[in-house]
């Protein structure tokens, strides 16, 4: 939890969101957001400096447009197997809304739970095929 808060707060100043979600995958940052870059189509505003995408306006409405931002961040896990600690990522998935909103935030934690998940599996299924690659 204590590694989490500042997670929240950096992402927080970055940008305007509401409902957000994250997935860990154990593979390196920097590698984790390459596979993401290579693997993510529907994004049109990438930011490598600060490891984050941001999708079409998926809503326009008076007040801005909603957008989804996903968001790299390093982290270190426990292998259950080995008992080590190992370098991933947090996959960080938000609603870049133009006013946070509890209903908005109801309505689209599940959404952005999915939309996380998949990306994740883009994502290790691309650590897979590199990982294929390199046994042949």
């Amino acid at each position: 939890m204590k590694k989490l808060l500042p997670v929240l707060l950096a992402v927080a100043f970055a940008v305007p969101l509401c409902a957000q979600q994250s997935v860990i995958i154990k593979e390196p940052a920097g590698q984790c957001y390459q596979d993401l870059k290579a693997n993510l189509p529907e994004a049109i505003r990438w930011d490598d400096q600060q490891m984050m995408v941001s999708s079409r306006p998926l809503l326009t409405t008076m007040s801005g447009n909603f957008a989804i931002v996903a968001r790299i961040f390093p982290q270190h896990v426990v292998d259950k197997k080995t008992k080590e600690k190992v370098e991933a990522c947090e996959l960080l998935v938000a609603m870049d809304a133009p006013e946070h909103s509890t209903a908005a935030n109801a309505l689209t934690s599940s959404q952005l739970f999915q939309i996380a998940s998949l990306m994740k599996a883009r994502i290790e299924s691309a650590m897979k095929a590199r990982q294929k690659k390199g046994e042949q």
